[in-house]
């Protein structure tokens, strides 16, 4: 279980994230909606301790996961931004054994190709394994950082619109590998409101910073919260 008490993070003395109060249980997939500018990748990277909360606590299994070790959180949790340009020419494969980094000396001589090469296979990208990252297209990149983050066996994923710049095969074929998942907690990020409503356990709606709904799928698109989220005047399917 991850839990989230009364999170906040401001920036600049404007609050991006208001008093967060929520629980996620291992096993599923949530996805994570709202306007652009509500506090989704915010969200996100604070829960990744990339981004210092202002006031508040994150617990998993009833220990402040914050206040363990860098390594030791990146054993219990990976994070796949939405936009990654590559800084240096390293292969597809060298990426991807970035995920062994947080694991002691014996996965490396044990499990680490083969993780790897699981995790390639499992986003599609087992071809590109002596490719370049910067050969790459955009979308292309988007599923090594996948495979990078799968690769690192985590027990959480938190995804920043895990789908973008793909193009639609990929797009569903992600889509299904987040579902079949089923030993992990995972939080996307996204903009699909179809893909969250068909794949996704439960749902968060987040507005203005502050979490406005949670619930499973149905009930959310059933009421009238989706549109006031979204700021729309029509059922948006």
């Amino acid at each position: 279980m991850l839990e989230l008490c009364a999170v906040n993070y401001s920036s600049k003395k404007q609050c991006l994230i208001e008093n967060i109060c929520l629980s996620f249980a291992s096993g599923k997939l949530y996805g994570l909606l709202g306007p652009n500018g509500s506090g989704k990748t915010t969200l996100l990277k604070v829960l990744a301790g990339l981004w210092p909360m202002t006031s508040g606590q994150i617990f998993w299994h009833g220990e402040e996961l914050l206040k363990k070790e860098r390594k030791e959180i990146s054993r219990i949790l990976s994070y796949v931004a939405q936009s990654n340009a590559p800084s240096f020419d390293f292969t597809v494969w060298q990426i991807v054994s970035m995920a062994s980094y947080c694991h002691p000396g014996d996965f490396l001589k044990n499990k680490c190709e083969e993780q790897i090469e699981w995790a390639l296979r499992t986003v599609d990208a087992w071809h590109l394994r002596n490719k370049k990252i910067t050969q790459l297209s955009s979308g292309e990149r988007q599923r090594v950082y996948i495979a990078r983050a799968l690769a690192t066996g985590s027990p959480i994923l938190l995804l920043d619109e895990p789908t973008n710049s793909l193009d639609i095969r990929h797009q569903l074929e992600i889509w299904e590998l987040l579902k079949t998942l089923k030993n992990k907690l995972i939080i996307a990020s996204t903009h699909d409101l179809r893909a969250a409503q068909h794949y996704c356990d439960d749902l968060v709606l987040i507005k203005e910073g502050q979490c406005v709904g949670v619930g499973v799928p149905q009930t959310i698109f059933e009421g009238s919260l989706i549109n006031e989220v979204f700021s729309l005047k029509a059922k948006p399917f």
